[in-house]
């Protein structure tokens, strides 16, 4: 996630990068806008000596939304708060981080709403407004909700007012991905698109409805993709739900004519891109003639890919995550001989890749790695189940909350439906369980996952899987492996 603070003019000061207060909000509207776009007049700031109104850098034009909101300063001369962007990409690599959902964890407030609904990323759905519809309703429930606990007018209009913005943003509603969740108090905005959708929600309480996130936390091995062209290459970072380009500028060579230039070729080795089958692929196959030619067409390209190698090292360095190499069938013997990063996948993506969309690619890479995003999990499952019948297991809810306050939970494996309601107190390790959820209870399945997130375990939300309890047992739908 990258965080991008305004240059300083008159009455605005910026808030430092180190500043920790970066959820604490003043004012009432905080809505969306595209980097194209200028700050709303909301964001007009007025100088204490001035009568003027200042008006706020233009954002720089680039294909991502922003969530921004007003940071209080304690300046004596500035009346208006600086402006504190966060950008959230659409897909993101930064969604949502472990430490994020700790921190909405954490925070309390007479009136905390939180929003999820499904939306979509194309078609008519999208042309007709189906998504603005949806969280219209949704937003006419949080009010409705919010006149039945008594609050006044002005109270709710205040509250609502970053979530009416939305609702009248009309290029917000154009960039959607599968699901979307909208979290607000008084302090707090906040704004996440999903790669998977989520069910209607309409939430009110003194904490936020968090739930609905926590499977997107158990997806987070990511991987590398590299394709390679004669024109160049690219390096991709990704995970099961996301991609982004990784910079490469400086550090690939930009084209295989960097190398070919040291060689003396034949005009039909100084970039011929004539496939053998006759056609101009532009990549099945660079060069043709006798033996002599693919000799030296051979060491032409392991020159060029040991340039490409050593950038991997520069943009990689000692990370341990797979390599998927993508390029022509040719390329791939002779990349894999001067290779030198470790977990460079043996097989990989066969074909010419220079005009393939970048979401293909990640599709193609996400089915060549299979199994890759669940086999921590798949091993964790191992080592419960050769675990069971020890003290290293348990279904116990009350045990398993009070071991993961104490940080001895490893694993934590949760039905997805599975809650259960009422009181835990963290301090004195006791537990009441309700039958049916009353006033003032809280979700303990849910406090049992955070406690275990907040103390380094891990936990998997899964559908149906033999070492968990089913739905009309005596105990609430969780399992947890310990560490003693």
């Amino acid at each position: 996630m990258e965080t991008y603070y305004l240059k300083n003019r008159p009455g605005v000061r910026a808030a430092p990068p180190h500043s920790r207060n970066r959820r604490v909000a003043a004012g009432p509207s905080l809505p969306l806008f595209r980097e194209s776009d200028e700050l709303p007049s909301l964001f007009r700031t007025r100088d204490k000596n001035s009568s003027q109104n200042v008006r706020q850098n233009t954002i720089p034009r680039k294909a991502y939304f922003f969530a921004y909101r007003l940071l209080p300063t304690t300046a004596t001369n500035v009346v208006a708060a600086c402006i504190h962007l966060t950008i959230r990409h659409i897909p993101t690599m930064e969604t949502l981080t472990k430490q994020t959902l700790l921190e909405l964890a954490d925070h309390k407030a007479e009136h905390c709403l939180s929003v999820y609904i499904p939306t979509h990323t194309k078609g008519e759905q999208v042309n007709e407004g189906y998504d603005v519809i949806l969280f219209k309703n949704q937003l006419q429930k949080i009010r409705n909700q919010l006149q039945e606990k008594q609050l006044r007018s002005h109270e709710i209009n205040e509250l609502l007012a970053p979530l009416e913005e939305l609702l009248r943003d009309k290029n917000f509603w154009k960039y959607q991905t599968e699901g979307l969740a909208i979290l607000r108090s008084q302090e707090i905005f906040e704004v996440f698109h999903s790669p998977v959708p989520f069910e209607e929600i309409c939430h009110i309480n003194h904490q936020f409805f968090l739930r609905p996130l926590f499977p997107l936390l158990q997806f987070t091995q990511e991987y590398y993709l590299l394709t390679i062209t004669q024109k160049g290459a690219q390096l991709y970072r990704a995970g099961r739900f996301s991609i982004e380009e990784m910079d490469p500028t400086g550090v690939f060579p930009e084209g295989i004519e960097e190398i070919t230039k040291y060689y003396e070729l034949e005009s039909e080795t100084q970039g011929q891109r004539q496939s053998q089958t006759g056609r101009s692929d532009g990549e099945s196959s660079v060069y043709r003639g006798d033996k002599g030619d693919n000799k030296l067409k051979n060491h032409l390209l392991g020159d060029y890919f040991r340039l490409i190698n050593d950038g991997i090292k520069q943009l990689i360095g000692e990370e341990k995550k797979p390599l998927v190499l993508a390029c022509v069938e040719y390329y791939h013997p002779i990349y894999q001989q001067v290779n030198t990063y470790p977990f460079l996948r043996d097989q990989g993506l066969t074909g010419n890749f220079e005009q393939v969309p970048t979401q293909q690619l990640h599709e193609m890479a996400n089915a060549l790695l299979g199994d890759y995003f669940t086999e921590t999990q798949e091993r964790r499952i191992t080592q419960y189940q050769n675990s069971s019948g020890r003290d290293l297991v348990s279904h116990d809810l009350r045990q398993i909350l009070e071991s993961a306050v104490t940080g001895r939970i490893d694993t934590l494996f949760v039905r997805h439906n599975a809650q259960v309601w009422g009181h835990f107190d963290e301090q004195n390790l006791t537990a009441t369980i309700h039958d049916a959820p009353k006033d003032g209870d809280e979700p303990l399945v849910d406090q049992a996952i955070l406690l275990t997130l907040r103390n380094g375990g891990e936990v998997y939300l899964m559908d149906t899987v033999d070492l968990l309890p089913q739905p009309d047992d005596d105990n609430a739908g969780v399992a947890a492996l310990y560490r003693f």
